[in-house]
């Protein structure tokens, strides 16, 4: 079975640990870095290379949003935010659901 790589991406230490809990019942899907806000994401994403990314929208400074305008080539992205109106604006980045 092909492991996906995949970049935890949340300000929130606690919601970091409980993503990587629930991703414990999914062996496909390796856990190869985690970030705390944007600049972080964007240094982890050029190093590890994921293939698939866990964003949080409303981080301090700068959005989800922006990390994916700073990227040349985005990773498959979910979207892990508490916040409904960021939904709309995620169909803007090709959001399936």
């Amino acid at each position: 079975m092909k492991q996906i790589r995949a970049l935890i991406v949340e300000d929130s230490r606690l919601a970091r640990n409980e993503m990587k809990e629930l991703l414990k019942k999914h062996p496909e899907v390796e856990v190869v870095g985690e970030a705390e806000n944007v600049d972080q994401a964007y240094e982890a994403i050029q190093e590890l290379q994921p293939e698939l990314l866990f964003l949080d929208i409303h981080m301090p400074e700068k959005t989800g949003f922006d990390l994916l305008e700073m990227l040349e080539e985005v990773p498959a992205t979910i979207f892990t935010t508490a916040y409904d109106e960021y939904a709309i604006r995620s169909f803007e980045y090709n959001t399936l659901d």
